[in-house]
């Protein structure tokens, strides 16, 4: 019997496995590292609060980046990116810039993803040609400088790049079965934690 669609990797057509965390993968866990079923599934609880709060972590690692560079540019090394969901919709994402404090990206939380990934790179791209853009090009762009559609154009590449990630190099990075990755994690256990 053919495999449906949902059962392959979209574009690479190698069978997918479920990497869902079911009893049986919690029960797996514990058994091979010899802990109670029990505290896998706390450990498991927590860890979905947390990935939880991932999931509104937007273009994290344009954030990162970009506020590794601006706290070096600017010797604060407090400076943050923040991604700050609002309850009704005033339309397109806001930004809010407090030179060399924070930056704060404003958007609906009710926003469809896709779009919202392409807002957030957009404001994002004010950040950089105010900030990053001149230390790397000796420019002068300040708070009064029209920067449309430069910003717009900083936020492709940022996409582009995002898309490249997930078509091309993801795939490298991934696993073909829980019962592999429970391997890798047994091989860095049995060496005391060092790889």
């Amino acid at each position: 019997m053919p495999m449906s669609s949902s059962e392959v990797i979209p574009g690479v057509g190698m069978p997918m496995s479920s990497f869902e965390v079911t009893p049986e993968v919690i029960a797996d866990i514990a058994g091979k590292f010899g802990i109670s079923e029990g505290m896998v599934d706390k450990i498991y609880g927590a860890w979905c609060q947390l990935a939880g709060l991932m999931k509104k972590q937007y273009l994290a690692h344009v954030s990162r980046a970009m506020e590794q560079k601006i706290r070096d540019l600017t010797g604060n090394k407090l400076f943050q990116i923040l991604c700050v969901p609002i309850p009704r919709n005033v339309g397109r994402t806001q930004a809010c810039y407090k030179k060399g404090q924070y930056f704060a990206a404003f958007y609906y939380r009710g926003k469809e993803e896709k779009q919202l990934r392409i807002e957030l790179a957009h404001e994002l791209g004010h950040l950089f040609l105010l900030e990053l853009f001149n230390s790397y090009h000796a420019q002068h762009h300040d708070e009064s400088t029209p920067i449309e559609p430069h910003s717009t154009i900083m936020g492709i590449f940022t996409i582009l790049e995002k898309n490249k990630f997930y078509h091309g190099e993801t795939l490298a990075f991934m696993h073909d079965s829980p019962d592999e990755i429970l391997k890798a994690f047994l091989k860095l256990h049995a060496s005391g934690g060092r790889s």
